[in-house]
């Protein structure tokens, strides 16, 4: 009876207790591990990398962002990202090695956020398609 107990208490601690998520990714020529953040301090990277928004994902003005499209956005908002790389590592990286590091980024800290919108966006639509509703783009009775 007491073995069962310590198994029990055992399997209940392994399920409470997961690890962060990380990646490894090559980066102008440097290994990284990538590891997932927390979100104050994912809030506080969003405050950095868009200083407008004080950390709220919702006051990010995307067109001021996209106005600053260009090789000086990777050179400022890179190591923002990730602080132990330099302009100079962002200088030498190649563009595939720019988009892997950004991938295992979004891979490592939003994963369970794509694997949600998939299901929430089915329910939209179940939501929507609800008997008497009309569909967009139906005819109306």
């Amino acid at each position: 009876m007491a073995m069962r107990r310590k198994r029990e208490k055992k399997r209940k601690k392994a399920r409470f207790s997961r690890k962060m998520r990380t990646k490894s990714v090559t980066f102008g020529g440097k290994k990284l591990r990538v590891e997932e953040s927390r979100i104050s301090e994912l809030e506080e990277i969003v405050g950095k990398l868009f200083p407008e928004s004080k950390g709220k994902i919702t006051d990010i003005n995307l067109d001021a962002f996209m106005g600053q499209i260009g090789f000086d956005l990777f050179y400022d908002k890179i190591p923002v990202l990730f602080p132990g790389l330099t302009v100079d590592d962002v200088k030498n990286a190649y563009p595939s090695e720019i988009e892997a590091l950004l991938e295992a980024f979004l891979d490592v800290n939003f994963s369970g956020v794509k694997k949600l919108i998939g299901p929430l966006m089915n329910l939209l639509q179940i939501g929507i398609a609800q008997p008497g509703t009309p569909l967009a783009g139906s005819p109306q009775k």
